[in-house]
């Protein structure tokens, strides 16, 4: 699917797209410091033979963030991959109902994958899970991903109405 202008669906929701930049910014923020964190702890292990203490965990737990973050400006702007191979065989106007149902199946996806790690978070805080060098407790990280998750779900489902009412529009 195409549209004429890729941050129109960010443009149209008040806030969201705000919302959905800033969260863009501090995941561009979260890249860079792993990937200083990653060149550190290799610069370390190969010119002092003393790596970072734990840098592996902290990249575990950097990555999610990263992704989750940067989640719900991608559903946004529908920046996702896609293939168009047969778009070009979809008639103009049945792309405006492909348009709705691949954002609907992308919003109940993102909702189940919210329900999970919501459910997640929930037992790592009752069975106090930490993590394995830090000792950090992991339930805000995945309380974390389960809300950004949310937004991406609710930017999905805006999606779905911006088709269904045509101010979306399909090259």
């Amino acid at each position: 699917m195409s549209q004429t202008d890729p941050t129109l669906a960010a443009e149209q929701i008040p806030g969201l797209g705000h919302l959905a930049r800033l969260l863009g910014l501090l995941a561009s923020l979260f890249l860079f410091a792993m990937m200083l964190l990653v060149f550190t702890d290799v610069m370390g292990r190969y010119l002092f033979a003393r790596p970072l203490p734990a840098a592996y965990e902290l990249v575990s737990l950097t990555m999610p963030t990263i992704i989750f973050c940067a989640l719900p400006l991608t559903v946004l702007r529908e920046g996702h991959v896609t293939v168009d191979l047969l778009d070009a065989l979809i008639p103009r106007g049945a792309r405006r109902v492909q348009g709705v149902l691949v954002s609907l199946i992308s919003a109940a996806a993102l909702g189940l994958v919210t329900w999970r790690l919501w459910v997640r978070s929930g037992d790592q805080a009752l069975y106090e899970e930490v993590s394995d060098e830090l000792y950090l407790e992991l339930w805000p990280f995945s309380a974390g991903m389960a809300v950004l998750c949310a937004v991406a779900t609710v930017a999905a489902a805006l999606n779905a109405i911006l088709w269904a009412t045509g101010r979306k529009d399909a090259q």
